[in-house]
């Protein structure tokens, strides 16, 4: 078992949380940006802008309450406290405070906290695919072979699931649609119906 896959069994959550990257390993995308295309990086993205198309990074992406995106991520781990409307790929997903995230989302570990919204199709994957076996840079070179070629349609998202299909998922695979209510009811009324999930699985 390589390092990486050993930490994310014994420390699911490690990366996560008041996380600093160094600044001469961040790609950052300024706010009042707008980007369209494929974005390769072997560091750190972060997406103050507003980006439409793909973004591969052998590392973290950060998309920070200022930043929108609308497209494909393919990451080891990503950070949302924005909004995202697509489909992520990535072995740990973290959602954030007040971030809105729409699509389909592939990982092996996802975190919430309060007052985000979501609504995805969720694919737990297991770290015993093959997609998984070497290291989370094979995944990376693996899934980008998809796009070796210029992609005069941008039809990302269909080349994407199309791929992700033939990666065998765990016995999990549901759909959800969550927000929390920023505020608790008082403690002498019954609970209100703030948190709404809506959830259906199926064996495979």
């Amino acid at each position: 078992m390589n390092k990486f896959r050993e930490q994310l069994l014994h420390d699911p959550n490690a990366g996560f949380g008041n996380q600093s990257f160094p600044e001469d390993k961040q790609l950052i995308i300024t706010k009042s940006t707008n980007v369209s295309g494929i974005l390769d990086s072997e560091n750190d993205i972060v997406l103050d802008g507003n980006f439409n198309g793909v973004l591969y990074s052998k590392k973290t992406v950060h998309i920070t309450p200022t930043g929108v995106m609308t497209g494909v991520i393919i990451c080891n781990d990503i950070k949302v406290e924005g909004e995202f409307e697509g489909s992520v790929y990535g072995l740990r997903v973290n959602l954030c405070k007040d971030s809105v995230l729409k699509g389909n989302i592939h990982c092996t570990i996802i975190n919430t906290e309060m007052n985000q919204y979501v609504d995805a199709n969720i694919k737990l994957i297991s770290l015993e695919t093959t997609a998984f076996e070497s290291s989370s840079m094979d995944l990376f070179s693996h899934l980008k072979e998809v796009f070796g070629k210029n992609n005069k349609d941008n039809n990302y998202l269909n080349i994407f699931n199309e791929k992700m299909n033939q990666v065998k998922p765990s016995n999990k695979f549901y759909h959800q649609t969550i927000y929390v209510a920023p505020n608790p009811p008082p403690a002498n009324n019954p609970p209100a119906d703030s948190n709404v999930t809506d959830l259906d699985s199926d064996e495979f």
